[in-house]
């Protein structure tokens, strides 16, 4: 198949208070390899010949989607009932959880499908899930359409709760998508859920139950395709939300925009329910003359202090600020600024790909480059050309070198680059294309595993398909180790903070408990996998049988007095708070 060369993912502004950008994402037609490689330049790389790693094809599955497929979200990690999943959505209005485990017959196992409906049928949906205590969440609308909001899933595939993404009264247009992953962060004191909208409002949601937050919606003027990060790159014990943004010239609520976008950090708090001033609660803004599309990422870059660091975008026609990566301190003061060589909307990642221990920045253009980058100077390290268009995030693992190897995602498929040089040292994929991040995981069966989501065929024929991979001899404790980016935006909660290690997600391993006998003493016990230790375990609905105790520690002692069945759902705390839910039962005969 040759490369075609695509009517390509465009935003463009229509005329309205503050003028809200708008996308036109028509999908790009996968392009296949053969595209030619390396320009001179900087350091420009060439493919290795030797490859210094091999992958199998543990599965495969494909999704009818009526031709609107896997588009810009990006597959996340769920531990659910059943064992770690992949979550991911489409545009025909689905998401879906896939078992990495394969089934017994080697296929691909489903966990649940969950349709995502407005009021005239399926919404699409271009956000990134995210998850976090077994519980899945995730924005419904893409800016092709009308309408949306947040959604949560239970582990079962049932709804939590779901909220409308609505515009302030002052817009004409009154219901927005939510095309940005969800971030899950300690915000408030409480787990929360930061949430940017394609209208003029970002919301902050408890993550259980759905409620709105103090301060929240805070007006952010304009659309916002941006993932937000949440850190505390201010130093005072609060975590503070990181995110980007477009803005349109106008004034309003005593503020005065510019055609362009912004850097900026808000409070935890955000306007403090100032109904005058719903835009306050800023600590700082960086303002450019080009919207920010892409996804900040963060991390102690400057010497051990904080920084910010990510892309802008395309809409807006002979800016300065066009192609470019930009990286700002914690007072939002640009630290250094780099022009690449196209579109520079997916998103960077933070990782340690020269084995140095320190962060590099690698990120994408459309034009198919990849730039490798000293995040202290923005000077290029490396640039490898890729064959088709890079729109999604690249990610990160260890191949076994004891540095961070590249996984590029493309329209022509997805491409293994060797961390230290960025050659090209394996094709992953040439026959899927893609806009999203792959995902990387420490696989059940100990393995790194490596799984993308992307669309085959052309414009008029296009399905959904995901593929799932593993190195082989591979060893998958790696995928957490210091310096990784294994995700789009670092982690399962979609942090985009490079400083929080990328941790196991906390699984229940104890999938049954051994049979009892009434005036027989007993011993077993519960255990976990994952997480931070220590695991604090505890009894949250249901019955034990009479005579016998659990421990905190998930020991279960003593003698029964009386036969029967008991049921009951048991609940394990990490070090970090973290939760997850197994119901068991314990059989007793007399």
């Amino acid at each position: 198949m040759s490369e075609t060369r695509p009517d390509t993912t465009t935003r463009t502004c229509r005329a309205r208070r503050l003028g809200r950008v708008t996308v036109s994402a028509a999908l790009v037609a996968t392009a296949a390899a053969g595209v030619a490689f390396g320009q001179g330049g900087v350091a420009t790389a060439q493919p290795d010949s030797a490859a210094h790693v091999n992958f199998t094809l543990v599965w495969t599955a494909s999704f009818p989607n009526d031709h609107h497929p896997f588009a810009l979200s990006s597959p996340d990690l769920a531990q659910l009932p059943g064992g770690p999943a992949l979550v991911v959505g489409d545009r025909s209005g689905h998401v879906y959880a896939v078992y990495l485990k394969p089934g017994r017959n080697g296929g691909a196992r489903r966990a649940w499908t969950v349709t995502a409906n407005g009021p005239d049928g399926p919404i699409g949906v271009d956000s990134s899930p995210s998850s976090f205590d077994g519980v899945v969440y995730f924005g419904i609308g893409w800016a092709g359409q009308h309408g949306g909001g947040y959604e949560a899933i239970n582990v079962n595939g049932s709804v939590r709760w779901f909220k409308d993404a609505v515009n302030p009264a002052s817009d004409p247009v009154r219901d927005a998508g939510v095309a940005a992953g969800l971030t899950i962060g300690s915000l408030q004191s409480q787990d929360a859920l930061v949430g940017p909208s394609l209208g003029q409002n970002t919301y902050l949601f408890n993550a259980s139950s759905g409620s709105k937050l103090k301060g929240f919606p805070w007006f952010q003027a304009d659309t916002n395709f941006s993932t937000a990060a949440v850190a505390d790159v201010e130093g005072n014990g609060q975590n503070q939300i990181i995110e980007g943004g477009n803005t349109t010239a106008g004034t309003v609520f005593d503020t005065t925009y510019i055609d362009g976008g912004q850097i900026r950090i808000l409070g935890e708090t955000g306007n403090r329910g100032h109904a005058a001033r719903p835009n306050s609660g800023l600590y700082c803004e960086y303002t450019t003359d080009q919207g920010v599309d892409s996804s900040p990422a963060v991390g102690d870059i400057f010497n051990g202090r904080p920084g910010i660091v990510v892309g802008t975008s395309t809409e807006r026609a002979g800016k300065t600020m066009t192609d470019d990566v930009i990286a700002v301190n914690s007072a939002c003061r640009r630290v250094w600024q780099t022009s690449l060589d196209g579109a520079t909307t997916s998103s960077p990642a933070l990782a340690d790909v020269l084995g140095n221990g320190r962060l590099q920045v690698i990120e994408g253009t459309q034009n198919g480059y990849v730039y490798c980058l000293n995040s202290l100077t923005g000077d290029v390290h490396w640039r490898t050309r890729v064959p088709g268009i890079v729109i999604g995030g690249v990610v990160t693992t260890d191949l076994g070198n004891g540095y961070q190897d590249v996984i590029v995602p493309s329209t022509a498929g997805a491409f293994i680059l060797d961390g230290k040089t960025g050659r090209i040292v394996q094709t992953l994929e040439h026959s899927v294309g893609l806009q999203n991040s792959p995902l990387v995981t420490d696989d059940p069966n100990g393995t790194i595993g490596i799984t993308v989501a992307g669309y085959t065929g052309s414009r008029a024929t296009q399905h959904a398909v995901i593929e799932h991979f593993e190195v082989v001899g591979s060893h998958g404790s790696g995928v957490t180790e210091a310096g990784a980016w294994p995700e789009f935006h670092h982690d399962a909660q979609l942090t985009g903070n490079a400083n929080v290690p990328v941790a196991d997600n906390l699984a229940i391993t104890t999938k049954s408990l051994p049979n009892a006998k009434v005036g027989v003493p007993y011993k077993s016990g519960v255990r976990a996998s994952g997480g931070a230790s220590p695991y604090a375990w505890t009894m949250t609905s249901g019955a034990k049988p009479p005579g016998l105790t659990l421990s905190r520690g998930g020991a279960w002692s003593g003698t029964p007095t009386r036969r029967g069945t008991y049921r009951f759902t048991l609940r394990v705390n990490d070090g970090r708070s973290t939760k997850m839910t197994m119901t068991l039962s314990i059989a007793v005969a007399s």
